[in-house]
């Protein structure tokens, strides 16, 4: 930051970008003056600029609160409260209903070693196998199971009620009785001192994981001579449907936040900057939070205050380790290819992408931090500000302040209605004169805009 010029009524440039996500961490003086204190639907994909975030347009509307999303041979499954359903191409039909709706029926699906057959349960149902066209319930799988994974040609299951990680026959989905110690299934025992009951199943990094509320057990090996369970981790998961494997590492929620596991060290936290939206978790159905991934973002949609299915939705860059909140709430998601699917707690699903929401124009904004420009002991007074930003045809900006360090009295001090849809940075000057020790700025608008840096003009005053 340039120091103040020997002349107090000499203004002085601070240039500053925004893109740095949002930081409830610390108190909001505290933060870095490129993280922000409040944003809806902007991120940081084209870091240092702040964009709006992608839309996304209309696949089709299943209905119901939809917690399963997938595709199998080609053809989109997805489940909710009353069934498993798949997706003809113009409407969606039911592969196994239950002829009622029950939001406490959570999927979990996963396909035979070559693709051939897909298996499902839901809480409640005894193993389902279909291969697009047969459904058979497998009598000898262990009844009322939660999770689901494969690993190493078998198929593993655990419920929430009690200690048991059981595991097929070798490559054969069917068999949960066969007693070879090579090729035949078993159960393996997973206790902790409270008692503690599984809460998530994956495969990861070469090995089985099953998670627990505050603990996280790895199983190696790959039949009966060779399984080891490793010292458990002292970090468990809430929800198993947050679970999500990525290249670089694996992700989920616990109960004190998200996590992120490479394999061979200790899970490090990175939810703090989004502290309070965790601690407005309702843990009694804290299950029912999901995530997913685009591969540049994690999307986590939070069951947060009195709700019981998802009602907050963020996005967490993992480039750069910056948090966003999103309008829209996802209750599902399903990363096809390089395309990212999300059912929508309306009911609908969505297919990312785009410069609409399903033809609404995007709504975004983004509250900065206090901003003292170095010196708590004067009051300054902004001269001008600068905006660079690219504005497409359509879109609209509109640039606020307010003094002190909270409060949401803000002074509208411009205007764009309508940008010129052409991309090149547009200058706004912008004059406030009224002089005060902290100022905060507030950017908002429609539409597609890029925001690439303020240029704040500064005097202080009664020095």
């Amino acid at each position: 930051m340039q120091p103040w010029a020997s002349n107090p009524d000499k203004a002085k440039p601070v240039i500053v970008t925004l893109a740095d996500g949002i930081n409830q961490s610390q108190e909001s003086i505290e933060i870095a003056d490129g993280q922000c204190t409040a944003a809806v639907n902007m991120d940081s994909l084209l870091y240092p600029t702040l964009q709006t975030v992608s839309g996304y347009s209309l696949h089709s509307v299943p209905g119901g609160y939809v917690n399963r999303l997938f595709k199998f041979l080609g053809v989109w499954y997805c489940g909710n409260g009353n069934g498993l359903y798949k997706f003809t191409g113009s409407s969606w039909t039911a592969v196994y209903d239950h002829g009622n709706t029950n939001n406490e029926r959570l999927w979990d699906a996963a396909m035979f070693f070559d693709g051939s057959k897909m298996y499902f349960i839901d809480g409640n149902l005894q193993l389902q196998q279909w291969d697009g066209t047969t459904l058979t319930a497998l009598g000898s799988a262990p009844a009322g199971s939660d999770f689901l994974t494969t690993h190493a040609n078998r198929f593993y299951l655990s419920n929430r009620s009690d200690n048991l990680l059981s595991y097929s026959g070798l490559r054969d989905a069917a068999d949960w009785t066969s007693t070879d110690k090579y090729t035949g299934t078993g159960k393996i025992t997973v206790e902790t001192p409270d008692g503690e009951k599984p809460t998530g199943l994956v495969a990861y990094s070469n090995h089985v994981i099953l998670f627990k509320k505050y603990t996280m057990h790895e199983l190696y090996g790959e039949d009966s001579t060779n399984f080891q369970m490793q010292q458990p981790y002292g970090v468990g998961c809430v929800s198993d449907r947050s679970i999500v494997p990525t290249n670089s590492a694996l992700y989920w929620l616990a109960a004190d936040g998200v996590y992120a596991y490479g394999g061979g060290a200790v899970p490090t936290k990175i939810s703090e900057p989004v502290k309070k939206y965790i601690e407005s978790i309702n843990q009694a159905y804290a299950h029912h939070c999901t995530a997913g991934t685009d591969a540049r973002f994690l999307y986590l949609s939070l069951v947060t205050g009195s709700a019981q299915t998802p009602n907050v939705t963020l996005k967490y860059d993992l480039q750069g380790g910056r948090w966003w909140p999103c309008s829209l709430v996802a209750t599902a998601y399903y990363l096809d290819g390089q395309t990212l699917y999300m059912a929508l707690s309306d009911g609908r699903i969505v297919q990312a992408g785009g410069d609409t929401e399903a033809g609404n124009a995007i709504s975004w904004s983004i509250e900065t931090k206090p901003f003292s420009e170095g010196d708590e002991t004067v009051r300054k007074s902004i001269n001008r500000v600068w905006v660079i930003a690219d504005i497409e045809v359509g879109s609209t900006l509109n640039i606020a302040y307010a003094a002190g360090t909270e409060g949401s009295d803000w002074n509208v001090v411009s205007t764009i209605a309508n940008g010129t849809g052409q991309i090149r940075s547009t200058r706004i000057p912008v004059i406030v004169r009224t002089p005060e020790t902290w100022y905060r700025l507030k950017l908002y608008g429609t539409g597609k805009v890029k925001i690439h840096r303020i240029v704040r003009e500064v005097s202080r005053r009664n020095a």
